[in-house]
């Protein structure tokens, strides 16, 4: 029997896989450390925050060491927003214990969830220009909003006929414009969010987990869905197209590359695909075998060749469009 001959494509098989088990063995067990959200310091790079099992993270040195808890142990922070103008400001998210807030960079927390009736939250997105001003998407519960840092919250479903919410972001160009990513399509609000519609001729009747302004161009929005891929508007949302050759994987989460537009990761239950086309088309972006690719943001400010990856085990990031990634440090029970 002669020498056993592989292919090129077996050969990146078993080398994609053999790298992910190794990221996996540095990273931990599935079931410890998952990390739902990442948030960056908008002017230290050395500084950020993670959501995991074990509570709120936070490193001081960019990830080095093993991170610490800095709070809300048990309380599984599922998305996390930081004031541009006041860094030591932040809202957590958490699952069925609603919204904490640090004025403090995570020393200490309190409880502003006094009007959401829905505590179950999914996404957070703060006012570019008033730190005051968040709103909350729930997972049942629809929208909520506050004008004063969390004292008080109100509903503001309006036209909003899907109340599973996963993803919100705001038009940093026009902050009184949102989108909302529900179970049935994406809704749209231009006067901060007393009122909300949808197209049905959109991205309508169908999950969408993963919302992504393009950073050049607010007026382009990215919605990745489950399970018909990422779709692409260039008109702020009034009309979509998807892509050539749809991912079909489920999607959990979207970054776009500041530096190139053009560049659209996706974060999926199978790992990290990344297209270079808009949207067009995916491929596979290193971390094929990585489970649940729950967030991922780019550093677009301090580092905006930086991508960070939350997910199963901890935190990774590349600085490489996805060629080569490295563990920032175990997140561990």
């Amino acid at each position: 029997m002669g020498p056993l001959k592989m292919s090129k494509s077996l050969i990146a098989f078993f080398a994609a896989f053999l790298s992910a088990q190794y990221i996996h063995a540095q990273m931990g067990s599935p079931g410890h450390g998952e990390t739902q959200a990442v948030a960056l310091h908008p002017t230290n790079p050395d500084i950020i925050y993670a959501g995991a099992a074990k509570g709120l993270c936070k490193t001081l040195n960019g990830g080095k060491d093993n991170w610490p808890t800095y709070g809300l142990a048990t309380y599984s922070p599922r998305t996390i927003v930081v004031s541009t103008a006041n860094p030591d400001l932040l809202y957590v998210g958490t699952h069925k214990m609603g919204v904490y807030r640090s004025k403090d960079g995570a020393v200490s927390w309190e409880a502003v969830s006094d009007g959401i009736s829905y505590r179950d939250m999914r996404a957070l997105a703060i006012h570019p220009k008033n730190d005051q001003i968040v709103y909350a998407g729930t997972d049942g519960g629809g929208v909520f909003k506050t004008t004063n840092g969390g004292r008080q919250w109100k509903e503001i479903n309006r036209g909003l006929i899907d109340k599973v919410v996963r993803a919100l972001v705001i038009d940093p160009n026009r902050p009184n414009t949102l989108y909302a990513g529900t179970w049935h399509g994406v809704y749209k609000t231009t006067d901060g969010g007393s009122n909300w519609s949808a197209d049905p001729n959109g991205v309508y009747d169908v999950d969408v987990w993963a919302l992504a302004l393009d950073p050049t161009d607010s007026q382009i929005i990215y919605a990745g869905t489950r399970p018909r891929g990422v779709f692409r508007s260039e008109d702020g949302g009034k009309s979509w197209t998807a892509g050539a050759k749809p991912l079909t994987e489920n999607i959990a989460s979207m970054a776009i590359d500041p530096a190139s537009p053009s560049h659209v990761y996706v974060g999926t239950l199978a790992g990290v695909f990344v297209s270079t086309d808009s949207g067009d088309s995916f491929e596979t972006a290193g971390l094929r075998w990585s489970n649940n690719a729950w967030t991922l943001v780019f550093d677009p400010k301090t580092n905006p060749t930086t991508l960070y990856y939350g997910g199963v085990g901890g935190v990774l990031k590349t600085t490489t469009r996805g060629v080569q990634w490295d563990v920032t440090g175990p997140i561990r029970d």
